[in-house]
């Protein structure tokens, strides 16, 4: 078994000629330099594995929002933009920031380019949304094979998990599914906070939002369960309570009732919750399987 070829290393572990461990103690801060093992026939380890699974799962969410947020509609039209302004241009604003735009072409043409199957990826929100899953889902059907070759593991690390930082002036050289997740997320959000109203130069005043004060919007249906029924979900009362002390999942909402304060939880949360670690234990499982069968 080698190394996780994307760099991972395990927490507290060390190869015996680290220069920053004597043995007995540190002499310079290091979380440790020894290889996390493969796993699964692959290069990569289980948590990089794992990641490539969710991001994977995302993907169809995070490309409908997207191309939902592409509205031509918002833009300013060029007879009222020449009436306003005087100006004569006949460039009118784009409708969508540019981050947006090139982020949504640049993964839907590489989920596109990884697919088995599929046509030329759409701009309609629910055609992108299907293209975007059938891509997903032929990707992970041969995500194990492609993971054991170092090339199609840079190629999809690059795509999917590879974070691409905004130099000064906001550009990013690339976009991965990621980067998309971190700016966008894959879910619906509430309206934020305003901060100010700015005129705009079609004499409009637009309105300024704290993007980091959005929260999710539930789904319509989607059930606050509290108590027996959250733990039902759950799989048990004592299930629930493990996943909140380690921070897997946070009541929606903690009112009085009957001079307690009782927590509810999304039934929607829920649900990820209990796939979510139900995936984990099945990675941690089948890398039981394989480290034992290695020293067998």
């Amino acid at each position: 078994m080698t190394g996780c070829v994307l760099g991972c290393a395990q927490q507290g572990v060390h190869f015996a000629d680290c220069m920053v461990y004597d043995g007995r103690e540190y002499t310079f801060p290091c979380d440790g330099c020894a290889a996390e093992p493969t796993v699964g026939g692959t290069l990569v380890c289980s948590k990089c594995r794992g990641r490539f699974r969710f991001v994977l799962g995302q993907a169809a969410d995070l490309i409908g929002r997207m191309r939902s947020l592409i509205d031509p509609t918002s833009a300013i039209v060029y007879e009222d933009r020449a009436r306003r302004t005087g100006s004569a241009s006949p460039e009118a604003p784009a409708p969508a920031s540019a981050d947006l735009i090139d982020a949504s072409e640049a993964l839907q043409k590489g989920l596109w380019r990884w697919s088995p199957s599929g046509g030329w990826p759409r701009s309609d929100a629910a055609e992108a949304f299907d293209d975007a899953e059938a891509a997903a889902a032929g990707i992970l059907a041969h995500l194990d094979e492609w993971l054991s070759d170092e090339d199609d593991v840079i190629s999809l690390h690059r795509l999917l998990l590879e974070r691409h930082p905004a130099d000064e002036d906001g550009v990013r050289v690339a976009w991965s599914v990621q980067d998309a997740l971190d700016k966008w997320g894959a879910e619906r959000r509430e309206q934020p906070a305003e901060e100010a109203v700015a005129p705009s130069r079609a004499l409009r005043p637009e309105r300024v939002f704290d993007e980091s004060t959005a929260s999710p919007i539930a789904e319509h249906g989607d059930r606050l369960l509290g108590g027996a029924q959250a733990a039902a979900v759950a799989g048990s009362l004592r299930t629930l309570q493990r996943w909140a002390k380690a921070g897997e999942i946070e009541p929606e909402t903690s009112p009085y009732v009957a001079g307690r304060k009782t927590p509810l939880y999304r039934e929607s949360a829920l649900l990820a919750t209990k796939e979510r670690m139900a995936a984990a234990k099945n990675v941690r499982d089948e890398g039981g399987r394989y480290a034992e069968a290695d020293a067998a």
